[in-house]
C-alpha cells in the first residue's frame, strides 16, 4: 500500500460557513450554524456524573462556546438570568439544529410570536 494522506486542512478551507443570527439586548450575533465538536465531548462526560450541576456547567461552557466567555460575561451583567442564560443557549443550539424555526420571537409569556419581517412580531 502506498503511502496516502488526507488533506483535512483542505476540507476545512473549501467548506462553505453557515451561521445564524440571535439577537439578545437589541444587538445581533453571528453564530456559526454548527454544534461545536466540544459539546457533545462535555455532554458525554457529563453522563458520568451527578446530572445537574454538570448540565448547568455545560451548559455555562456552552455558551462560551456559541458566543465568547466576554459576551456571556456582559450578558450576566446587564441583568440574565441564569435560566434565561440556560434558555437562549438551548434556543440557540435548537436554530442551529434546525429545530427551531427562524424568524421566531419570544414573547414575554414565554410563548413564540412569528416575525413579520418589519420587525415587529404577531401571534
Amino acid at each position: 500500500m502506498r503511502g496516502q494522506t488526507l488533506d483535512f486542512d483542505r476540507f476545512l478551507s473549501e467548506k462553505r460557513q453557515e451561521y445564524v443570527t440571535v439577537n439578545v439586548f437589541g444587538e445581533s450575533y453571528r453564530v456559526k450554524r454548527e454544534i461545536p465538536a466540544l459539546l457533545p465531548l462535555m455532554l458525554a462526560r457529563a453522563g458520568e456524573e451527578d446530572a445537574r450541576p454538570v448540565l448547568g456547567r455545560t451548559l455555562l461552557q456552552a455558551g462560551e462556546i456559541l458566543f465568547g466567555a466576554e459576551t456571556l460575561r456582559g450578558f450576566a451583567l446587564r441583568g440574565m438570568s441564569a435560566g434565561e442564560m440556560a434558555e437562549l443557549v438551548e434556543r440557540t443550539l435548537a436554530l442551529i439544529c434546525g429545530v427551531e424555526e427562524e424568524g421566531v420571537t419570544l414573547t414575554d409569556d414565554g410563548g413564540a410570536a412569528e416575525s413579520r419581517g418589519d420587525g415587529a412580531a404577531k401571534k
